[in-house]
């Protein structure tokens, strides 16, 4: 056993510091001054090995800290009448059921669980039981003192606060014991989160949390900390099949084998999209010329890409406009639903940023056409990138604004209920202001593919400060979503970052991309 956990460290280690020195590799700067030899460095080690710890311990922390104090910090925004005490029992017990069967780790596909079974051939039982009580341990370790702190400023008895970690940790077991008996049954390996039920119940589940205190809605205090405690009994019980459990080698082999055909069938998949939504309708020309034509001609051969899911999503949108009007007509609570709008407005940033097709559009553009003109070096002259680039926002701005539009109607639409002259002018901010983010992230995609252009010849993305930025945006707003903003101030200081953003960019575009716009290897 503890063979097996010396190994499981070393190989997450490994693993891990291999791609810490490939990302470093990648960083313009950094790796200049980096030594050929990277893994024959002592020094280079060291620092890796810090970097791998203050990963992991950061890891345990960072994201408990998000759950209390963003989800359920914001949770409590949403009432003004329960109590903190009901309001944090209800919503740590909603969000714990939907962890227990979206976020458990045992059986996940992982790299170094790979070469642990298949190459290594460590012993599959004891691997498996350690990694899954790794991440318990992680569990209870991160949440005590995130749990203890919040819990005893919303009043919450210490007891009950030292006994919530293990509640959690305990309740895993739960999913743990059903995934080694379905398997059992059907020979399919069930993933946390992957199944279309477990996804309309954690959507259902959210909703709750959500509308709950939003009409002042609370469960007794006491049922929801019994309904939490009672989880560790029930997870003891159900311990008892993953610790007696005997074919975990079969279980593992079939988990990886079953990831693998899914990962290939998602790689091919994703290759073929593109491909499959050209239109092969050889009448499609244009009247117009130059650097025109050739953007009109790409336009239309993929407007099954661009504009269907656009056009799809814009009849979702005004589909709800029309049943929420029909809804708060019969219902009533327009004053409730107007105000929880103008209050979840920088919500609605991550909705607009999520849905834009920015990311569609610039891997057509490399995989069918920039992939083959980039080796003429006329396509990379200063003023040719700079006028493409123009040509090619206003065509993805066209095909964001559609429903952006509509995504805009809909929550003005919701924020006007109140029919007041006020409502009136919020309702139009709220409008401009959905369009405005959904013109900005469109800048914000074209400009990351011109200035760090992140595929290869193969079209696999290998730019680790693509990804960085990338991610850095997703996180920067996430984060946003949280934010209690007045809809005045986040409406104005949206269009005015809006316009300055798209300004700078160009300027980018001008000054660096005929640079850095160039094919990888």
């Amino acid at each position: 056993m503890l063979k097996t956990l010396k190994m499981m460290f070393a190989l997450r280690k490994a693993y891990k510091s291999n791609s810490i020195l490939y990302v470093l590799r990648q960083l313009p700067l950094i790796k200049k001054i980096l030594p050929t030899a990277l893994s024959q460095s002592k020094v280079l080690n060291v620092i890796v090995t810090i970097i791998f710890a203050i990963w992991e311990i950061g890891a345990i922390f960072i994201g408990k800290i998000i759950y209390y104090f963003g989800a359920i910090g914001y949770l409590r925004t949403l009432s003004d009448n329960l109590s903190n005490e009901v309001l944090f029992c209800q919503s740590l017990l909603l969000l714990t059921a939907i962890g227990l069967f979206m976020n458990v780790s045992f059986l996940d596909y992982r790299k170094d669980k790979v070469y642990a079974i298949n190459i290594f051939k460590l012993n599959a039982k004891e691997y498996t039981i350690i990694d899954f009580g790794y991440s318990l341990v992680k569990i209870i370790v991160g949440t005590l003192p995130i749990a203890i702190f919040m819990g005893l400023a919303w009043g919450l008895p210490l007891w009950f606060l030292i006994a919530i970690p293990f509640c959690v940790a305990f309740g895993k077991f739960i999913y743990a014991s059903y995934v080694l008996s379905t398997y059992e049954r059907t020979g399919v390996v069930t993933y946390a989160g992957k199944s279309l039920l477990s996804w309309f119940g954690a959507i259902a589940l959210g909703f709750a949390a959500f509308l709950m205190p939003v009409f002042e809605y609370g469960l007794p205090k006491e049922i929801c900390m019994a309904g939490l405690l009672l989880l560790i009994p029930v997870g003891l019980i159900c311990s008892v099949k993953v610790f007696t459990y005997k074919n975990y080698l079969k279980i593992n082999k079939s988990m990886l084998s079953q990831m693998d055909i899914v990962m290939k069938k998602a790689r091919k998949r994703q290759d073929n999209q593109v491909a499959d939504s050209i239109s092969a309708d050889a009448i499609e020309t244009s009247n117009k010329k130059g650097f025109e034509f050739f953007n009109e001609l790409f336009v239309k051969r993929h407007k099954k890409l661009l504009w269907k899911p656009a056009i799809n999503l814009t009849i979702v949108m005004l589909a709800m406009a029309v049943i929420a009007n029909v809804l708060f007509a019969f219902l009533g609570g327009r004053e409730i639903c107007a105000r929880i709008i103008d209050q979840m407005i920088p919500y609605f940033s991550f909705v607009v940023f999520t849905l834009n097709r920015g990311g569609a559009y610039t891997k057509a553009l490399f995989l069918n056409c920039d992939h083959s003109m980039l080796t003429f070096s006329f396509y990379k002259k200063r003023n040719n990138v700079l006028k493409l680039f123009v040509i090619r926002l206003r065509e993805i701005v066209k095909v964001n604004l559609l429903p952006a539009f509509a995504m805009g109607l809909l929550l003005a639409f919701l924020v006007y209920l109140p029919g007041d002259p006020e409502a009136l002018k919020k309702s139009l901010l709220v409008l401009f202001v959905i369009m405005a983010e959904s013109i900005l992230f469109s800048v914000h995609y074209l400009v990351l593919y011109y200035l760090l252009q992140p595929y290869n010849v193969n079209t696999e993305v290998r730019s680790v400060p693509y990804m960085i930025a990338f991610g850095a945006s997703y996180i920067l707003i996430y984060i946003l979503m949280f934010q209690r903003i007045p809809l005045e101030t986040f409406g104005f200081s949206c269009l005015g970052f809006c316009a300055v953003y798209t300004v700078i960019a160009s300027l980018l575009i001008y000054r660096f991309a005929p640079q850095t716009f160039k094919l990888k290897n």
